[in-house]
């Protein structure tokens, strides 16, 4: 499993364990002060990025959009739409990391600032420990802004003294900001799973996620835009300089920012020739591609050309978390009501034969497992893709899954975990198998037809908690393509023994290869997660 990820359940189930017991400290956030409302550029039809688009739109409403399985790829497309940008740039993540891919964007946005276009910046305030002098630097320039989501006002030196500092406001602090998006000019816009940080995008050292992000062109930008402008206008967010201290003045940081993002290296995405096959491709990688898959690997190649091949045209809609969610409503009523899980789970509803589930993150409650199998009952066909215990960055998700497996096989859903040694020996799920090792990618599909991509996972956290994005998209052709990359060899298939009372893993390459536990994990990872299990709050996962 990729080892630089940052677990946030484990930070924010800890934090809620042992606050308790610092409630005598607390830090208040300075009080808000009346900003008047920012909006997305109305004027994208002029941009020289919006014209590139035109080339790959058909005629009428309908939006354009193209894949993005291979982090490098993914990562490049948004440096190139940076360079292309001459009026703005809205950046929302829930992790921009300070590591060679995180400084590598955030130097691409200060040079576009330098052109005079207008950055906006908008970053959850969880994963920015250590950070405040990067983020402070990115601010100083001109034409950029950066603002904070729930951000933690005091002890930013440290995770512990950040948390401790906010004993007394933990269920403020333990709602997060997961959305993924990058829009350009108004004009073209990148979104999906990937955070900003090394491991997302096949730039760390050991292992890395599986993930999916895609491009789109067209009006569905614009509901892309409104989606951020939601979330950059509302009382959750704060000013970078409102919240992060630093002792240096405004050219100091400039020389420190210029310092610390020259030595960038992000990832390298090669350009595949137009038969689709990969030069020099090393053990662990294919020597070729589907030719259907050549766009979406030169995506960055073409942008810096000023041109786009076809893009997959289909009708969309943008799906994103009402303020009330970063309020506490949703939690505080138990209710999904109003969030992207509901639109989801309704539009799984709308299926009348497949339904098609990867989740990196699947923790059901019991009403939606009566729900799937009264799917199955009704004969349509259900299929999970998740990751196993081996495989996924947050183990203490699986102690949320694991009493559902049962019920959901007897019922008749088919289960798929990832094997973390399998998916770098086969290397499928679109991407060259050499160093991946968890999943992480969320998406749907209902019918063969339509496609759900975006940041949210089936989970309470992301239902009850996180403000989360995404997009379902009517694309019979995007529907086949995330299907093909879903190479269930890289999986173990999950079925319950002879007499239907244990749960066994079957190799699917190897039938013969049947495990009775969670295979490639240890009996004291497994003894931990059975005794600590039940400590840990089902809400928070």
């Amino acid at each position: 499993m990729p080892t630089a990820s940052p677990l946030p359940r484990l930070r924010l189930l800890l934090a809620a364990l042992l606050l308790p017991a610092l409630l005598g400290a607390c830090a208040s956030l300075p009080p808000p002060v009346a900003q008047p409302p920012v909006a997305a550029i109305a004027d994208y039809a002029a941009t020289p990025l919006n014209a590139i688009a035109q080339q790959a739109l058909a005629p009428g409403n309908a939006s354009g959009f193209r894949l993005l399985p291979y982090g490098p790829t993914s990562f490049a497309s948004r440096i190139e739409l940076a360079k292309l940008a001459t009026r703005s740039l809205d950046v929302q993540y829930y992790l921009l990391a300070g590591d060679n891919t995180g400084r590598a964007l955030m130097r691409a946005l200060r040079d576009a600032a330098a052109r005079g276009v207008r950055v906006r910046l908008l970053v959850d305030d969880l994963y920015t420990t250590g950070e405040d002098e990067l983020l402070l630097g990115l601010a100083s320039h001109p034409n950029v802004e950066v603002r904070l989501f729930n951000p933690f006002p005091a002890g930013r030196g440290s995770d512990l003294t950040r948390f401790a500092a906010s004993a007394m406001d933990f269920e403020r602090i333990n709602r997060r900001m997961h959305n993924k998006l990058f829009v350009a000019d108004n004009a073209a816009a990148v979104a999906g799973g990937r955070n900003m940080a090394d491991e997302y995008v096949m730039n760390a050292s050991a292992s890395n996620f599986i993930d999916m992000d895609v491009f789109a062109a067209g009006p569905v930008v614009r509901e892309l835009s409104d989606a951020f402008d939601h979330y950059w206008n509302s009382e959750a967010v704060y000013p970078v300089q409102r919240i992060a201290r630093s002792s240096l003045t405004p050219a100091q940081l400039r020389q420190s920012f210029e310092e610390r993002t020259a030595t960038a290296r992000p990832p390298q995405a090669p350009r595949i020739p137009a038969d689709g096959i990969i030069p020099n491709a090393t053990e662990g990688e294919p020597a070729s591609i589907p030719l259907e898959m050549v766009p979406m690997m030169n995506l960055p190649f073409e942008l810096a050309e000023r041109r786009l091949s076809p893009l997959l045209i289909a009708d969309a809609r943008v799906l994103f978390d009402p303020l009330t969610k970063t309020q506490g409503w949703n939690e505080r009523e138990n209710s999904n009501k109003g969030t992207v899980t509901e639109s989801v789970v309704r539009w799984f509803r709308t299926a009348r034969h497949t339904i098609k589930m990867v989740s990196p993150y699947f923790v059901p409650s019991d009403a939606a497992v009566l729900s799937l199998a009264e799917a199955r009952a009704e004969g349509l066909q259900v299929e999970l893709i998740t990751n196993s215990l081996a495989s996924t960055d947050e183990p203490w998700v699986y102690v949320g899954y694991w009493p559902h497996i049962h019920r959901l096989l007897e019922a008749g859903v088919d289960i798929y975990e990832l094997s973390p040694s399998l998916s770098v020996h086969r290397g499928k799920l679109g991407l060259f198998g050499h160093g991946t090792g968890a999943l992480h990618m969320k998406n749907g599909i209902v019918d063969h037809r339509q496609v759900f991509l975006g940041s949210m996972n089936l989970d309470p956290r992301s239902a009850r908690l996180n403000t989360e994005l995404g997009l379902i998209i009517d694309s019979a052709d995007m529907a086949r393509q995330l299907e093909s990359f879903a190479d269930t060899r890289s999986f173990y298939r999950l079925r319950l023994d002879a007499k239907g009372r244990n749960v066994e893993w079957v190799d699917q390459d190897d039938d013969t290869r049947v495990f009775d536990v969670p295979p490639e994990t240890t009996a004291w990872q497994r003894f931990k997660l059975r005794l600590l299990g039940p400590l840990i709050p089902q809400s928070q996962l």
